[in-house]
C-alpha cells in the first residue's frame, strides 16, 4: 500500500486541491517511487482505490496512466464518492454543512495553480482572511470548526459563485471524463450531502455513454463518510472487486452499468 499527500502538503507551495493532473501524477510517481525500494518486493500490478477528493484523484489517475505513466500497470480504478462533476459541486458547495471549507480548498487551489484565478474575483469582501485560515488547515484541525462556526456567526458566504468565469472553465476542464482503458467501480451512497447523488448519477451516465468499462453501484442509506465505514457493505465490495481485477477477472455485477 503507497499513498500520497499530493504536492503542496507539507512541502512548499499551494496544494492544487481538485486539480487532476497534478494530483493524478503524484498517485502514478507514489508508485513509481515503492517500486525503486528493493527491498519491499512489490508486485508489477496496481489497483487505485480513493475515496471523495482521492476518489476523483483515483479517476485522474485511470485516465493519466496509459500515456504518463504504462510502467505502473494499473488494472483497475476504486472511486467511493469521488468528487468527479466538478462545477456540480462547487456551484452547490456552500449550501452544505461547512461548505466554506471545501469553498476555501478549492478557491486557494485554482489561484495558486492558474493564473485565469484570481482569488478576489471570488470572495466575498471581508471574506478573506476566513478563507485564507480555513485553507491553511486540515479538515480535522479544532480551528477549523472555529473558523467555521465564525462565518455561521455573522451569517456569512465566503464565496460569491462561479458566474461563468474561469474558474467555471477550469474546474470542467478537470472533470475525470476519460477514456479509461482499465475497470473502473464508481460507489455512491443515497444519502450523501456532499457529493449530489443525482449529480454523480449523471457523470456515470456519461461514462457509460462514452463507452467507458464502468461498474456502478449505490448504497442506500449511506452518506460520504458511513459508505467508507469500517460495517460499510462498498467495503466486502471493494475487496471482491479488488480480488477480480488482481485475477485477471472482469468484474461484473447483473444490474449495475456494466451490463
Amino acid at each position: 500500500l503507497v499513498a500520497t499527500d499530493y504536492p503542496g502538503l507539507g512541502t512548499e507551495g499551494t496544494h492544487p486541491y481538485l486539480v487532476g493532473d497534478a494530483n493524478g501524477r503524484s498517485v502514478l510517481d507514489a508508485v513509481r517511487a515503492a517500486h525503486q525500494l528493493g527491498d519491499v518486493g512489490t508486485e508489477s500490478e496496481t489497483i487505485v482505490w480513493g475515496h471523495s477528493q482521492g476518489g476523483g484523484v483515483a479517476l485522474w489517475t485511470g485516465q493519466l496512466a496509459p500515456t504518463y505513466a504504462p510502467d505502473v500497470g494499473l488494472l483497475g480504478v476504486a472511486a467511493a464518492a469521488p468528487a468527479a462533476d466538478l462545477p456540480a459541486f462547487v456551484d452547490t458547495i456552500e449550501s452544505m454543512l461547512g461548505g466554506s471549507i471545501f469553498a476555501s480548498y478549492v478557491l486557494t487551489g485554482y489561484a495558486g495553480t492558474y493564473p485565469d484565478v484570481r482569488f478576489e474575483d471570488y470572495v466575498r469582501p471581508g471574506a478573506a482572511a476566513i478563507v485564507n485560515g480555513l485553507a491553511e488547515r486540515c479538515l480535522g484541525e479544532p480551528a477549523v470548526l472555529g473558523s467555521v462556526l465564525a462565518t455561521i456567526t455573522v451569517n456569512m458566504s465566503v464565496f460569491t459563485g462561479l458566474g461563468g468565469g474561469a474558474l467555471e472553465a477550469l474546474l470542467a476542464d478537470n472533470v475525470p471524463a476519460g477514456p479509461f482503458e482499465m475497470p473502473v467501480l464508481l460507489a455512491q451512497g443515497t444519502t450523501d450531502t456532499i457529493i449530489d447523488p443525482a449529480a454523480q448519477a449523471e457523470f456515470a451516465a456519461r461514462l457509460c455513454a462514452d463507452g467507458a468499462p464502468l461498474d456502478y453501484r449505490t448504497y442506500d442509506g449511506l452518506g460520504h463518510v458511513a459508505l467508507v465505514d469500517t460495517d460499510s457493505p462498498y467495503l466486502d465490495d471493494l475487496m471482491a472487486w479488488t480480488t477480480a481485477r488482481l485475477s485477471g477477472l472482469i468484474p461484473h455485477v447483473p444490474g449495475s452499468s456494466a451490463d
